[in-house]
């Protein structure tokens, strides 16, 4: 004892001699020496220990003035005058009466001896101040050898250790992070680890929804977002942010903003719903996505494969994307952010759009038509005519002079309605977005509340949504081992429809579409009139006739309606957790959604679509039966709230070193109600008194102008209230033995109200099972270069629910029927009780690889999935009994398909320079194709169904398929198609048609792209940070649009007509036939179906473009911000590369317009 209580002697004696060097500032005048004592505290970081107070409180007061004194300087002039002394021990400063050496050293083992065998407790964390879950506390010998007696921080990154000494050297562990060494005391608080620089972006937890643990440690395929990752772009729906960055995640429709917009690891069903299932805050999520603020979400994982998804079990067969929303941390110092951004889109190029023709080319179509009678005159329902036809009619009757044609017809000739549509129907779209959020936490609390306030005018004129959102998370932790949560979110949004667009300035009668010199406004400079429904002089004379003004001017008709809609949400959640056992822990949680939307339309009593509804019933006599007022509809709402509830028990336990069982099992209910209310109409609605009426005859059979006879369009009558149910078990284990084999198991029982009554079919069991092999951690493995190399495989089944299916036979009650006066009803389904879950099942082997110094890292997986069992319609046999109306109402729900998908994910990141410089690249890389193995529906199929996209499945294709008619070729002669039957020419285009089979139909590819990915490069240097996306999509075909021979006399316009074959020679360039010379030719009615207008849909696209700039904290106001952002982003950039040659891009090949690009401008503020 002697010895050591020398050696110890020695040792502060040489720590204290290197440290009291430390530079202390003082100024005080007659201060209490405890106070300071604490100046010398928070200058230095010592801890000072005083082991007897008295002393300390008995001291007289203390001046001094000295600058930049050493550290044993000040000491010396505090503390000696006042008969004290101190030594050092560790970083602390113990004050002492002053005695010999040998006393202090009494003293401190006395003080070390009253604490032995003492609880250690402490916290661990990252640099972010981030709990870390999982790490592992050893305590060490004196060899500095881990012992058996350890520990793991819980979720917050807690932990205790009982029966060590102060004293004992401990050493912290967590993947990815650097070892420290400490030495242990009853209260050690916070303890900062901090990663390997090298594999900083290698350390994910991944959040299943049920449990979250390091990627390292899980067998299944999952990718995992960050919150750095998320906010590299822009904008107000959290999906669209998926776009491009995330292996296996491929939109099928371009900036998609909903779940069925995308497909995780292609296609795992038929007529069911392809979207995969959503989660937010561990429970199924069925509302709007939109109505979530993207800047509460802190990261966001997606569950691919069977062993990651399963444990969703049957709605999981599509694929699990989770979102983790933000939260406080306990321990956390108060946290305020905002954010703001301003996204301003380009106009829409209308011109874009290949279906159109010049004007001065329509109207010589028209010219030509009317001179061969192609119109009717006596048109008793006065269908309306183009404009320029009714111009010629006039020429002819005389009642237009030559000179007033001709000057109104060179005005026609220079006008394009797109033109006019750009400048007054559209603007460039604004996006503002605004967000507050404050976070923070003390030893027993962690809060988190945030705001969000987003208004984006579209870029139809007329035509906004706002959203505000708002957020409160709280923790408490009454007891060490009890935690309670509770979370509230509210949504609502709010949109006004009053656009006007080029839909609306088509004409509703068959012999009038988008006239291309249609005018907005006259010459004299007031809204024009549009011809919409009927001839313009049956129009003109309607005052005559003792009618209301019949015109309709679309810039006029934007002020004289509202269309108006609203939706809101509510969420609440309630969580306890409690730990027992050491190893055991138990989570009950529930969560509350209401939500509900509504709609309405209120349309003046000048509005067009008020007149139009007063004049058509208005009778011979002059008797109105819909008065002159304005109409108030208020459309279809819903209702919906919905309950869940679940109970999970947690048991997770190290064994030495070697071995680690991680398991939880549980119980999960919900339930789903929507509540439909069909809504009503009022007519002589004052807009003022807010009163109208709707008491009229709905059943008469009114005369109506201009012809015909029709009943006014009665008040539904009937409700709708659907109900969901769920009842589900699960369980989930996993095995690690020396931290290098891994082992996991799910199994999962699920029931629903919606399928079958036959035993063992009222519910389904799934279950999964993987493992995985570290090799690197293997004595054996030897190779420099590979720093990491992880084998994983899989195996698992998960499901599909198909919510318009019943085990039972249901009927839809509806009106009473007008002819007999009874009540009626529609049989839908005569059920099926055999009905089964479709079941998805998958196999994954991956790959994960990191290289030379962790520069470069690969994570490949190759996945096969078996869908079985697919619901669809299969027509009912006559005997049934169900008269075959229609193709719903003959057909029931059955299972009568499987479908296999294969594919390959690849993600391939490196760290390029490395430095003041730095370069990171980030390479996606997907491979996926679909096939039919088994089809049984009872379905007489024709060419149609197979011809017209979705084609229906075929055993041994893709369900993506595009079918078309044999490619053709022009006949030189006259420029006809030359069709042929059994060898012999034929001009019959519906002889040709009816000779065809299925089998003659050619399979030009498929319509979803089989290869896609992306590259992301990401530069920064010091506080600049640039970045850009460069995607790509390959292997699909598009069917891009053509005229149709005798289109342009029917008003298919197309830019196509202009190539048309004119003269002999000229099917040497184009495949555009000559135009008929028989308006009425019908031979060319499946002409869009032919292989020639399949077009490659290959190509290399900039999607975006991102940059930010952090102010150097040397410039941030001191005590107030810890971070000031500045940021620019840049999205839909255009196409870099394409395969097609007809300036199509592929992912529009037939809209009006390509989404425009749009730039954006933010600032994010950390206090």
């Amino acid at each position: 004892m002697k010895l050591i209580m020398v050696i110890m002697i020695a040792f502060l004696v040489q720590v204290k001699a290197n440290v009291l060097a430390q530079r202390i500032s003082l100024s005080e005048k007659n201060t209490s020496l405890q106070k300071v004592i604490d100046n010398i505290h928070k200058q230095s970081g010592y801890d000072f220990l005083v082991l007897d107070y008295k002393l300390v409180s008995r001291a007289t007061p203390v001046t001094i003035q000295i600058n930049s004194g050493s550290l044993k300087e000040v000491l010396d002039r505090i503390l000696l005058p006042r008969g004290l002394d101190y030594i050092l021990e560790d970083k602390s400063i113990v004050i002492k009466g002053k005695v010999n050496e040998s006393q202090v050293a009494n003293s401190i083992m006395k003080a070390y001896d009253e604490v032995l065998q003492q609880t250690v407790r402490g916290r661990v964390v990252n640099e972010n101040g981030e709990p870390l879950a999982g790490a592992t506390i050893y305590v060490l010998d004196s060899g500095e050898k881990r012992t058996s007696k350890q520990t793991s921080s819980d979720i917050n990154g807690l932990f205790e250790i009982k029966g060590i000494q102060n004293g004992d050297l401990l050493e912290i562990s967590y993947l990815g992070f650097k070892l420290q060494k400490i030495t242990s005391k009853t209260e050690i608080g916070t303890i900062v680890l901090y990663p390997i620089s090298t594999k900083v972006d290698e350390v994910q937890v991944v959040n299943t929804g049920f449990y979250s643990i390091p990627k390292e440690r899980v067998t299944g395929s999952f990718t995992v977002i960050d919150n750095k990752l998320l906010n590299r772009s822009v904008g107000g729906n959290i999906l669209q942010r998926l776009d491009g960055v995330t292996s296996g995640v491929q939109f099928v429709t371009p900036n998609g903003t909903k779940a069925s917009d995308i497909r995780v690891r292609g296609l795992a069903t038929i007529q069911s719903d392809a979207s995969p299932l959503i989660v937010v805050d561990n429970f199924p999520y069925d509302g709007d996505i939109s109505s979530i603020n993207p800047n509460d979400i802190d990261n966001i994982t997606i569950l691919k494969d069977g062993a990651a998804a399963s444990i969703w079990g049957a709605r999981a067969g599509n694929g699990v994307i989770v979102i983790t929303t933000k939260k406080g941390q306990y321990g956390q110092k108060g946290q305020l952010s905002i954010n703001s951004n301003v996204t301003i889109g380009q106009k829409p190029d209308l011109m874009y759009s290949r279906n159109r023709l010049p004007s001065e080319t329509v109207m010589a179509i028209e010219k030509e038509k009317y001179e061969k009678g192609g119109y009717y005159l006596e048109n008793a329902q006065q269908t309306a005519f183009p404009a320029y036809v009714e111009m010629l009619i006039a020429r002819d009757k005389g009642t237009l002079s030559p000179e007033e044609f001709a000057r109104q017809e060179a005005i026609l000739k220079n006008t394009e309605v797109r033109q006019g549509a750009m400048k007054y129907l559209y603007q460039p779209a604004v996006y503002q977005q605004y967000a507050l959020n404050a976070r923070g936490g003390g030893e027993s609390f962690t809060y988190y509340a945030s705001g969000g306030y987003d208004k984006s005018r579209s870029s139809e004129v007329g035509a906004f949504n706002d959203r505000i959102n708002l957020n409160l998370q709280n923790t408490f932790r009454p007891f060490p081992h009890l935690e309670l949560s509770t979370a509230l979110w509210y949504s609502r949004q709010a949109n006004q429809n009053n656009q006007i667009t080029l839909d609306d300035l088509r004409g509703n009668a068959t012999n009038i579409g988008l006239s291309p010199y249609t005018r907005l406004f006259d010459e004299n400079g007031n809204p024009a009139s549009v011809i919409k429904e009927y001839r313009q002089p049956y129009v003109e004379q309607a005052g005559a006739n003792g009618l209301l003004d019949w015109q309709y001017r679309p810039l006029e008709e934007r002020g004289l309606m509202d269309r108006l809609g609203n939706s809101d949400e509510l969420r609440a959640n309630l969580g306890l957790r409690y730990d027992f056992l050491r190893h055991f822990n138990i989570n009950a949680t529930y969560q509350y959604i209401r939500g509900s939307s509504s709609s309405t339309a209120e349309y003046d009593k000048d509005s067009y679509y008020a007149r139009n509804i007063v004049n058509r019933f208005t009778q011979a006599d002059g008797t109105r039966i819909i008065p002159y007022g304005g109409v108030f509809r208020e459309l279809p709402s819903t209702f919906s709230r919905s309950h869940s509830a679940r109970a999970q028990l947690d048991y997770s336990q190290k064994f030495s070193d070697e071995h680690e069982i991680t398991t939880l099992a549980g119980a999960e209910i919900r339930e789903m109600i929507q509540l439909t209310d069909p809504g009503y109409t009022l007519y002589n609605y004052d807009p003022d008194l807010m009163i109208g009426d709707n008491n009229y005859n709905y059943t008469e059979n009114y005369k109506i102008r201009p012809s015909g006879r029709s009943r006014l369009l009665a008040p539904p009558s009937a409700k709708q209230q659907l109900t969901d149910r769920y009842l589900s078990y699960f369980g989930n284990a996993s095995y690690t033995y020396k931290t290098r084999y891994i082992l996991s198991g799910s199994l999962r029982w699920d029931g629903s109200n919606l399928f079958g009554v036959k035993t063992n079919q009222k519910g389904t069991p799934l279950w999964s099972m993987g493992a995985s092999w570290e090799l690197t951690k293997e004595s054996w493995f030897k190779l420099p270069v590979m720093d990491y190399l992880r084998l994983r495989g899989t195996y698992g089944i998960a499901g599909n629910v198909n919510k318009n299916v019943s085990s039972l036979p249901t009927i839809e009650h509806a009106a009473t029927n007008e002819n007999t006066g009874l009540p009626q009803a529609i049989v839908r389904s005569i059920g099926n009780p055999s009905l089964r879950w479709e079941q998805v099942k998958t196999f994954n082997m991956g790959l994960d690889i990191r290289l030379l110094d962790n520069r470069i890292s690969v994570s490949a997986d190759y996945y096969v999935k078996n869908a079985n069992d697919l619901i669809g319609a299969s027509v009912l046999p006559p005997s049934s009994g169900i008269y075959p109306e229609s193709f719903a109402e003959s057909s029931n729900l059955v299972n009568y398909a499987n479908l296999k998908t294969k594919g390959m994910d690849l993600q391939l990141s490196s760290r390029n320079i490395r430095g003041a410089f730095n370069w990171n690249s980030t390479l996606l890389f997907n491979i996926v194709h679909n096939e039919v193995t088994r089809y049984s529906a009872n379905n007489n199929i024709g060419l149609y169904n197979y011809l017209l996209p979705p084609s229906f499945p075929v055993v041994g294709k893709s369900k993506d398929i595009l079918y078309a008619l044999p490619k053709y070729s022009l006949d030189p002669e006259d420029g006809t198609v030359l069709m042929f039957i059994d060898g012999q020419r034929t001009r019959n285009g519906v002889d040709y048609y009816n000779s065809l089979s299925p089998e003659d139909l050619i399979g030009t590819g498929v319509t979803v792209p089989t290869t896609y990915g992306s590259l992301r490069n990401e530069i920064r240097w010091k506080n600049l940070s640039l970045s850009f996306l460069i995607s790509w999509k390959m292997g699909h075909v598009f069917r891009r649009s053509t005229t149709v021979p005798n289109g342009e006399y029917r008003l298919q316009y197309h830019m196509d007509y202009l190539k048309r074959w004119q003269n002999p020679g000229d099917e040497r360039w184009t495949d555009i036939p000559a135009t008929s010379p028989n308006p009425s030719d019908n031979m060319y009615s499946m002409f869009e179906q032919y292989e020639n207008f399949v077009t490659s849909g290959n190509h290399l696209r900039l999607q975006d473009l991102s940059f930010s700039y952090d102010l150097p904290v040397s410039m941030l106001p001191k005590s107030v911000f810890k971070n000031i952002q500045f940021y620019a982003y840049a999205r839909n950039l255009g196409i870099m590369w394409k395969a097609n040659h007809y300036g199509i891009d592929p992912d529009y090949p037939n809209a009006d317009y390509v989404v425009p690009k749009s730039f954006a401008f933010g600032l994010r503020l950390d206090f």
